[in-house]
């Protein structure tokens, strides 16, 4: 009877021990791309998406008007700060939610690069 325990335990053990998942079927292989993040093609896709249903015009929240490329480079600090809170801080932006890690990268790395208008 120990015998049979023992052989089927081994089997379980063995059969399981040989399964494994690859990350990226599972999660996906979405690589973040940042050798040319640039104003046109990337910031400024991401502020309209994410940003200007609250922060455009002359009611814009905060006072905060996000609309053109020159108001954003004057509040980049605080802009930047906002979006790098951690989830459930309130004073988190866009307040849906964090963004995702790769806009939080590509916005971090075009800032480095001098938020060059490109």
């Amino acid at each position: 009877m120990k015998a049979i325990v023992y052989s089927a335990l081994m089997a379980f053990v063995g059969l399981s021990a040989c399964y494994y998942d690859h990350a990226d079927e599972v999660y996906g292989n979405t690589p973040c791309d940042v050798s040319s993040v640039t104003w046109t093609n990337d910031i400024e896709p991401l502020i309209q998406s994410q940003c200007l249903s609250c922060h455009q015009g002359v009611s814009a929240s905060g006072g905060l008007d996000l609309s053109t490329y020159a108001n954003v480079k004057l509040n980049l600090s605080t802009m930047v700060g906002r979006m790098n809170k951690p989830a459930g801080d309130p004073m988190l932006m866009p307040q849906s939610g964090p963004l995702a890690n790769c806009n939080l990268i590509q916005m971090d790395t075009w800032v480095a690069q001098g938020a060059p208008e490109n």
